[in-house]
């Protein structure tokens, strides 16, 4: 299959979203990352989705949609927490509801639940509303990789294995959206991400639980499987301890890999090979999975370490969507 590199003109657009509707896969960049598009309502096209990305099929995807009309086109129920919710659409923010027989099961992994979300971006709006259908569509990235937050790295997986790329701006939130499950009982947050707890929790005047570690099969992507890996090896730090990465580091090196830290503040390290994790919280947050992709082509073993509870530079609700996204690419490998 070759695939075409579109642009964000009416004739592209246009095009786009006629690929949608004949049931091809599209990439298109959001505010967090850049997703793989198939039409909702389409199975077949939805199934294609888990062969380009080699995404295990019982990993529901989100559902992208332009204008709240198209909530109700999913979405069986909507409570009064999910209204209140969506009065702050769009955002970072993807909601579970229950779903209506008219998604298929493949989107939801044949769960009665379904995950909804409208992103903020301009260029994801755009094509949303060009596609005329809302979007089922995961990060476009072959399953298990860092996320792709420009369309360059959506190439270096996707090329030749769907119809089109639509080549956007490089995404600027660059984690995923916060998962709020609202489909029964008290809300609860699958996945963290940029739309933080306390937002949410000021907006529903309740508390609200953080699921982690789920055990069994949830309703929600990215919390189950190995996800945002890089290709070689990785650990994680958690406590910024310069004494225990520098001998971390050594070891490594004894052992005879190539490694590099990546590190709140680099210069600290001298002439062991380091890397910034970046300015502040955001930054880390928007640069996270290109800087994986970068490195993973450099040195063949990562450390990161990231401090979020002392380091007020580092500190926030979004650090908990950034420690979340580095213990998954390390894979739980926490040193």
């Amino acid at each position: 299959m070759q695939t075409k590199y579109l642009q964000f003109n009416s004739d592209d657009l246009n095009l786009a979203g006629e690929l949608i509707r004949q049931g091809e896969l599209v990439a298109f960049p959001t505010e967090t990352v850049y997703g793989l598009g198939a039409n909702a309502f389409d199975e077949a096209a939805i199934k294609s989705i888990y062969v380009a990305k080699g995404r295990p099929s019982d990993n529901p995807l989100i559902v992208h949609v332009w204008n709240e009309s198209q909530i109700y086109d999913v979405a069986r129920e909507i409570s009064d927490d999910a209204k209140k919710m969506i009065e702050h659409m769009p955002a970072c923010l993807t909601i579970v509801l229950p779903k209506k027989d008219t998604v298929p099961d493949c989107v939801t992994a044949g769960l009665d639940t379904v995950a909804i979300r409208m992103p903020r971006s301009v260029e994801a709006r755009e094509f949303l509303r060009n596609a005329q259908v809302p979007v089922a569509a995961p990060s476009a990235n072959l399953s298990g990789r860092p996320s792709p937050t420009t369309w360059q790295c959506v190439k270096e997986d996707m090329d030749g294995r769907i119809a089109a790329i639509l080549c956007g701006e490089a995404c600027d939130v660059g984690i995923e959206s916060t998962v709020l499950d609202l489909s029964h009982g008290e809300p609860k947050i699958l996945r963290p991400g940029a739309f933080t707890p306390e937002v949410i929790e000021r907006i529903l005047g309740k508390p609200v639980e953080i699921i982690t570690n789920p055990k069994s099969k949830v309703n929600s992507p990215g919390v189950r499987y190995k996800h945002y890996a890089p290709k070689v090896p990785m650990v994680l730090d958690l406590t910024d301890d310069y004494e225990k990465l520098c001998a971390y580091y050594d070891q490594k090196v004894r052992e005879g890999y190539n490694p590099v830290l990546l590190v709140h503040h680099p210069f600290r390290y001298g002439k062991r090979h380091a890397v910034s994790m970046g300015m502040d919280a955001n930054d880390v947050a928007r640069g996270l999975y290109e800087r994986l992709r970068y490195l993973e082509t450099r040195y063949d073993f990562i450390i990161a370490s990231f401090c979020n509870e002392e380091n007020t530079l580092y500190g926030g609700e979004i650090g908990i969507g950034i420690v979340d996204r580095l213990k998954k690419a390390a894979g739980g490998n926490i040193i």
